[in-house]
C-alpha cells in the first residue's frame, strides 16, 4: 500500500498566519464599527489593520496551500517506499495457449496388426438361419495366443482386397469415423497338430484341453491343405480316422477312435 505525505511544518505556519489574520481581522472590524459610530479620526487610522489582516491571509493560504502539496502528489500517483509507482503497462493479448509438447500418435487398433497365420479369438454363440437351420453367431475377435485353446481362428489375409482361397470361413472388416478401412481380415479355423478339439458339433468345432472327458473329443495328428485324401494320415494301434472338407480343400487327420486322453 502506498503512503500519503503532508508537510506539517508549512501547515503549522499557515495555521499561526491564518489565525493571525482572524484576530487582526476582528479587531479591524470592531475598529470599523467605532469609526462609523463616532466618527473617531484615530479609530479610522487603524483601518491598517484591515490591510494587515488581508496580508496575514493571503500568506496563510499560500502556505497552506505549500503544506497540501505532498498529499495533492501522492493522491495523483501512489508512492511504494518512498518511489513513485510506475505507470502500469497496457494489457496484451495473450491468445489461445499453446502446448509445445509433442502430442501422443494414437494407438493402432492391436487387430491392424495382426500378420497371416497369427491367431484370434472369435466367441461362437449358436443360433438359426431365417429358415430356422441351426447356425452360429460369430462375436468381435480379439488377437490370441495360437498356443491357446481360445485361438480358434488363425488369419489367412490382412488386406483390403476380397479374401480369396478355399480355406477362409469367416471375414471381419473394421473402418474409422471417416470411412477408412482400418482392417479386413480372412480367417480360417485353426486346426492345429497336437491341439484336441470337442468336434460334437464338427460344422464349429472347439479348441479344448487334451484331459478334457467325452466322447466326441479328438486330437489332431496331421493337417493337410490343398488335399482331399487321407491316406496319407498317420495310424497307430487304436486306429485312425480322418475329416475331408472337399469345399475347402483340407484334410485333418485325428487320434484313433475318441477319447485321445486315455
Amino acid at each position: 500500500m502506498g503512503t500519503l505525505g503532508v508537510d506539517w511544518a508549512d501547515g503549522g505556519r499557515a495555521a499561526a498566519l491564518l489565525l493571525a489574520a482572524a484576530v487582526t481581522g476582528f479587531f479591524a472590524i470592531a475598529f470599523e464599527r467605532e469609526a462609523k459610530r463616532s466618527w473617531d479620526p484615530t479609530a479610522r487610522g487603524k483601518r491598517w489593520l484591515t490591510v494587515l489582516t488581508v496580508t496575514l491571509g493571503l500568506f496563510g493560504w499560500l502556505a497552506m496551500a505549500s503544506a497540501a502539496i505532498p498529499l495533492t502528489s501522492a493522491i495523483a500517483g501512489d508512492t511504494i517506499i518512498g518511489s513513485a509507482q510506475p505507470t502500469s503497462p497496457g494489457l496484451v493479448d495473450a491468445g489461445i495457449p499453446t502446448s509445445t509438447a509433442n502430442p501422443k500418435p494414437a494407438v493402432p487398433d492391436p487387430m491392424q496388426q495382426l500378420k497371416p497365420g497369427d491367431c484370434v479369438e472369435v466367441p461362437m454363440e449358436a443360433a438359426t438361419d431365417p429358415d430356422g437351420s441351426p447356425t452360429w453367431k460369430p462375436g468381435s475377435p480379439a488377437p490370441a495366443d495360437c498356443n491357446t485353446v481360445d485361438a480358434n481362428y488363425r488369419v489367412l489375409q490382412n488386406s483390403p482386397d476380397p479374401c480369396t482361397g478355399p480355406l477362409y470361413k469367416l471375414e471381419t472388416t473394421r473402418k474409422d469415423h471417416a470411412g477408412k478401412q482400418l482392417y479386413h481380415l480372412c480367417l480360417a479355423f485353426d486346426w492345429r497338430v497336437g491341439f484336441c478339439y470337442d468336434t460334437a458339433h464338427m460344422d464349429e468345432p472347439a479348441k479344448v484341453d487334451c484331459d478334457t472327458p467325452g466322447d466326441h473329443i479328438v486330437k489332431a495328428t496331421a493337417v493337410f491343405e490343398n488335399s482331399t485324401d487321407g491316406s496319407a494320415c498317420p495310424r497307430d494301434g487304436q486306429g485312425a480316422v480322418w475329416v475331408v472338407w472337399d469345399k475347402r480343400q483340407m484334410t485333418v487327420c485325428f487320434r484313433g477312435s475318441d477319447k485321445p486322453g486315455t
